[in-house]
């Protein structure tokens, strides 16, 4: 199991929500991320890694999560 952070994002791209959970793998923090989102655009970041953008922005420096 790994830790996760799903961050929902807004249509300005800021950052709605976020929310931290343990899932079994990455695929199933993208499906979580996508039932949590409900349409809406988001990340999936496991540590300092994105593996999931929707915002179709790239992801800077600042944006990482906190260590």
């Amino acid at each position: 199991m790994r830790e996760y952070e799903i961050r929902i994002l807004r249509s300005d791209g800021a950052c709605s929500a976020i929310i931290e959970q343990v899932q079994l793998n990455d695929h199933a923090a993208i499906r979580s991320g996508q039932k949590m989102a409900r349409g809406h655009p988001f990340e999936v970041w496991r540590g300092l890694d994105c593996i999931y953008g929707a915002s179709g922005r790239p992801v800077a420096e600042g944006d990482r999560p906190a260590a």
